[in-house]
């Protein structure tokens, strides 16, 4: 706590704490499942029936590079089915009365440089803003220089934009900017930086984080992390006090973040570090969910995780989903440098027949648990006091105060399909 001037200064997110839940009560929560092969279907988050229909492009065979915020807005930016393909020109965008289609602007250039050639590249990724006014724009704009056939070096800056929703009126927000970098391998992607990003599930609002990292031949490196915040009107950064490689939620304009750092596994191998969650509040650190310490599988080659996080309306508790690079009845290997141990392995088999299982945990003391529900999927927080969860294919409605549940008749495969606003 701080004190200035004999005014007691609160914590931001102890001012957090006592606002959200008359926050949420002010926005609600909506529900929308897709259904292929090309319907999005709301719901009401109260009774489960059917409110609406929207039919999507039929280009949208899966829910990937499907977009929906709390204004019903919806946006499909295509994925290349090659890896080094380039993107479709156009995104398709409905601003929930009608649709149409946009200029994603893509850019590749190619120009002979002496004995090289120059390669200019962007190719922005479109996302819906959480207010339903503008769309925000995130690209990796790339100048290569290519010598007989190889990348040799690559100078990347990363930029940030806003539009209006017709993609006019930009609005410059963020530049990030890379030194040269020599691509050591021949390929740059291997050896040189970019930036990726994270923003809330309903759309860019007044924040966004920005990760600078190494994808690498072997494994990505992480190596810095910012939080843009908009106040009176302007963007600003600030560094983090580490990078983070995923953010899983975060709340009042990233002063709440939960963050995971994945496995390290390369090459065929799944278990070789530590997974672990945690809480970062107020400029400390609180482990959520540590591997090694849970299931003590360091010798074989079976990784736990956290597949998602959110932390409730009024963040006193965390709602996880704990999946697993195995499934129950595999086979289970040695790690690579791994030695048998029959104890751990019956404990690893044993864990694995509950997988992926929903927990709920206190936010103040991780150790406080108010659920697990074995064989379930997190979608989110329906409401206040209920998760939105995913068990044998259906969605249903959990109270982890009193173990109520609301079970509809809607049938889901995963929590990809399903787009809690």
């Amino acid at each position: 706590m701080k004190i200035k001037s004999g005014i007691w200064t609160p914590p931001v997110a102890f001012v957090l704490l006592l606002l959200a839940p008359l926050l949420y009560a002010q926005t609600g929560k909506r529900l929308w499942v897709f259904t292929a092969p090309d319907q999005i279907v709301e719901y009401d988050t109260v009774t489960f029936a059917a409110k609406q229909s929207t039919k999507v492009p039929a280009a949208l065979k899966t829910p990937h590079g499907l977009q929906i915020n709390h204004r019903g807005q919806i946006l499909f930016t295509p994925t290349p089915s090659e890896p080094d393909a380039m993107p479709e020109p156009k995104f398709w965008f409905r601003n929930g009365q009608s649709a149409t289609m946009l200029d994603r602007g893509l850019e590749r250039k190619r120009t002979a440089v002496g004995s090289g050639t120059s390669v200019t590249e962007s190719v922005p990724f479109p996302f819906l803003s959480a207010d339903g006014e503008h769309l925000f724009w995130f690209t990796n704009q790339s100048h290569k220089l290519e010598r007989e056939n190889l990348d040799f070096s690559v100078t990347t800056a990363f930029r940030a934009w806003r539009t209006d929703l017709a993609g006019g009126q930009r609005e410059e927000l963020a530049e990030l900017a890379f030194s040269e970098c020599r691509c050591e391998t021949g390929t740059c992607s291997e050896t040189c930086p970019e930036a990726s990003f994270w923003f809330p599930d309903d759309g860019v609002g007044d924040f966004f984080v920005i990760t600078q990292w190494i994808p690498g031949q072997i494994g990505s490196v992480y190596q810095d992390s910012f939080l843009y915040q908009k106040a009176e009107g302007k963007w600003s950064a600030k560094k983090l006090p580490h990078a983070m490689p995923r953010v899983l939620d975060a709340v009042g304009k990233g002063a709440v973040i939960i963050e995971a750092v994945p496995d390290a596994g390369c090459c065929g191998w799944e278990n070789e570090s530590n997974d672990q969650t945690s809480l970062l509040r107020d400029g400390k650190s609180v482990v959520l969910f540590n591997e090694r310490a849970r299931y003590g599988n360091n010798n074989y080659d079976v990784s736990f995780f956290t597949r998602n996080a959110t932390l409730s309306p009024d963040l006193s508790l965390i709602a996880m989903t704990i999946s697993s690079t195995a499934r129950a009845g595999e086979e289970i290997r040695l790690g690579d440098s791994g030695t048998s141990n029959l104890q751990e392995l019956a404990r690893i088999r044993k864990a694995l027949t509950e997988l992926p299982a929903v927990e709920v945990i206190s936010a103040s003391d991780p150790g406080k648990r108010s659920a697990f529900l074995p064989h379930a999927i997190l979608v989110g927080w329906l409401n206040e006091k209920e998760i939105l969860i995913i068990q044998d294919q259906v969605l249903v409605a959990f109270n982890p105060a009193n173990g109520a549940r609301r079970k509809s008749e809607i049938k889901v495969s995963d929590e990809t399909q399903v787009f809690l606003r």
